[in-house]
């Protein structure tokens, strides 16, 4: 047995109704007359609460299931896997008994509502009576920790001075990108059309193109072939952003100039040919355009590591060991 140090951030609060193996950690009994648990038989003890190795392995199947792609987990992720839903099962265990020291109670309508929602599942299940009882201890747990996660991160709302000083501190993230201003000729063909649909777009739009080339009006002909909602403004999308554009059209767009049509681009909607009208350069937008956004990106960050600094605290100050031969062991 040994001190549990790992810090993989806690993960598995509730599986599928699907996995009923699944069973929340016991309270340690000490009771003479009820069986006591072998040193084999048990996986880890926290603070007086005890997970088997039965319930640590169902747990580590069921989070297979769901996480690895028909059930294959490589070889070289398999140790770190077993070490990761360690951690999630002994950090619940943790929260919980803290839940508890604080008096923080479920939220026994919301456990109603999400037990009523399942019924038709429960009712198809091999043991109804069995599945409904551990789901709704789980779902009182993952209730109970969702209230503790809300109190422990009901940090106050920075206020300007420091809103402004995490504004200074990362301006990229205020800074509205490039932007260009497009005019757009789209030739749609479904993306399951036959060859022939595509070879005879293509050839539309190397014939519209050569139009262009020779003084052609680029909204008129928008307007007369283009299948794009913007060909009622003759083409005219306005400006996007770099992320907002597909990757074909974006690499054409990276070597073009002012004024200048592109070839025709294949993308998946068709065939585009696009006009660069505008660029408009990144811009820094003022603290007073950015003061809501800066207090909320500052305040969620504040959330999060009033959360994570909770949560190491709460690992370091209880009694946690782990059998070494069970999280080592590969089945």
């Amino acid at each position: 047995m040994r001190r549990f140090s790992n810090t993989v951030a806690l993960i598995v609060l509730i599986l599928a109704l699907a996995q009923p193996a699944l069973t929340a950690a016991q309270p340690a009994q000490e009771d003479a007359a009820a069986p006591s648990a072998t040193a084999a038989e048990v996986f880890a003890v926290i603070g007086g609460t005890t997970i088997s190795v039965d319930e640590f392995e169902a747990n580590f199947h069921a989070g297979i299931r769901q996480r690895f792609y028909h059930g294959q987990v490589p070889a070289a992720e398999i140790a770190a896997f077993r070490r990761e839903v360690a951690q999630s099962m002994i950090d619940r265990v943790v929260l919980l008994q803290e839940a508890e020291r604080r008096g923080i109670k479920p939220d026994e309508s919301w456990v109603k509502d999400r037990l009523a929602r399942m019924a038709e599942r429960l009712a198809a299940s091999a043991d109804p009576q069995r599945e409904r009882a551990l789901l709704r201890e789980q779902l009182l747990g993952d209730s109970a920790i969702t209230r503790l996660k809300h109190e422990i991160e009901n940090v106050p709302v920075p206020d300007r001075a420091a809103a402004k000083e995490y504004y200074q501190a990362y301006k990229e993230r205020f800074t509205t990108p490039e932007r260009v201003r497009l005019s757009l000729i789209l030739l749609k063909v479904e993306p399951w059309a036959e060859g022939a649909v595509w070879e005879g777009a293509g050839a539309e739009a190397v014939r519209l193109r050569k139009k262009l080339a020779q003084g052609g009006d680029f909204s008129a002909l928008a307007r007369l072939h283009s299948a794009d909602p913007s060909s009622a403004q003759g083409g005219d999308l306005g400006f996007v952003h770099r992320g907002m554009l597909s990757q074909e059209v974006q690499e054409a767009l990276d070597g073009m100039k002012l004024g200048e049509i592109s070839q025709p681009i294949r993308i998946l909607q068709g065939f585009a040919i696009v006009r660069l009208d505008e660029r408009a350069a990144p811009e820094l937008n003022t603290f007073e355009q950015a003061q809501e956004r800066a207090t909320d990106l500052l305040r969620r960050e504040q959330r999060e590591r009033a959360w994570q600094d909770a949560l190491v605290q709460l690992r370091e100050k209880t009694k946690i060991t782990v059998n070494d031969a069970v999280l080592g062991a590969f089945d």
